[in-house]
């Protein structure tokens, strides 16, 4: 519901059931829908977003950075200025010196020049974690899309009813426009979580460092050493794996390094423990693109 994986995020649906969801992953309706609300009612859950396929406004590429402060007086500046960074999509605050970002750009190097910028501005260090192709996007929208898009921006599970009142158009034309916005790719719809509300559960990841030869194996024992728990792979270069898990204990990471650097061909192992998913302030450059084209319809 939260890390856009697609393992999980495609149900086709901005209220999928929790029928739907525990079919997905295996349980039961009831256990699905109570964990659901527990996370609502902690605010682990913060909200429901809408995001426009960033494909309609020229985007064809999303770049990952790792980047590494001095110090956590730098790091602190840096999170205070993200929101400067242009087409920043989210970051992420480890523990320590660490923190992710996620830039978009019409081209890889378009992305890595505003990294580049960051890296200069507070002397991180930088690694590139990989990109992500953007989806192919609709090729027209029209005015009422749009609107529909940013009325369900940051309230993406507000009624068919709700929406339509505030848009002045009927029930049945919203429930029809935003089946066709999900259907289409032109939109997605995922829950923004607050790590720090959850008590006992821990996300973290692991940079596992292999011999090439090795990695695909060592891909292997990782899916079956940590089952449901390991709930993302990403390759972003040959021989380096990240791992995206979470548990339910602080020892549990530090547990899973020394595992992970017993196996054959594994190099080095590094921790990283998520402790905020950051976003762009409100309104943000997509809010900005969003009004543009309402403007312009």
């Amino acid at each position: 519901m939260a890390f856009r994986n697609p393992r999980y995020h495609e149900l086709g649906d901005r209220r999928p059931s929790a029928a739907e969801i525990g079919k997905r992953l295996g349980l039961d309706e009831k256990t699905v829908r109570n964990r659901v609300n527990r996370m609502d009612e902690s605010g682990f859950i913060k909200y429901y977003q809408a995001s426009p396929n960033l494909g309609l406004f020229g985007m064809r590429t999303v770049s990952h950075f790792r980047f590494e402060a001095l110090n956590l007086s730098t790091k602190l500046a840096v999170i205070l200025g993200l929101h400067e960074v242009p087409r920043l999509v989210e970051s992420s605050d480890y523990l320590g010196p660490f923190l992710t970002a996620s830039i978009a750009g019409a081209t890889h190097e378009e992305a890595k020049r505003e990294a580049d910028g960051l890296t200069r501005q507070y002397e991180l260090s930088t690694v590139h974690m990989g990109s992500t192709s953007v989806r192919q996007a609709p090729t027209h929208l029209d005015g009422l899309d749009w609107q529909i898009i940013k009325g369900l921006r940051y309230d993406a599970r507000t009624s068919d009813k709700n929406l339509a009142e505030r848009l002045s158009v009927t029930v049945r034309m919203v429930g029809y426009r935003v089946s066709k916005l999900l259907d289409s790719g032109a939109m997605d719809i995922r829950a923004v979580i607050n790590p720090q509300k959850q008590a006992g559960l821990v996300f973290y990841e692991l940079e596992v460092f292999t011999d090439p030869q090795r990695q695909q194996l060592v891909t292997r024992w990782l899916n079956q050493r940590f089952g449901d728990k390991l709930w993302n792979l990403t390759f972003p270069t040959e021989g380096v794996t990240l791992a995206s898990l979470f548990c339910f204990s602080l020892a549990e990471p530090e547990d899973s390094v020394a595992g992970v650097i017993r196996q054959e061909g594994v190099k080095r192992c590094l921790l990283y423990i998520l402790k905020e998913v950051i976003e762009p302030r409100k309104p943000n450059w997509i809010d900005s693109l969003i009004e543009l084209r309402i403007g312009k319809a």
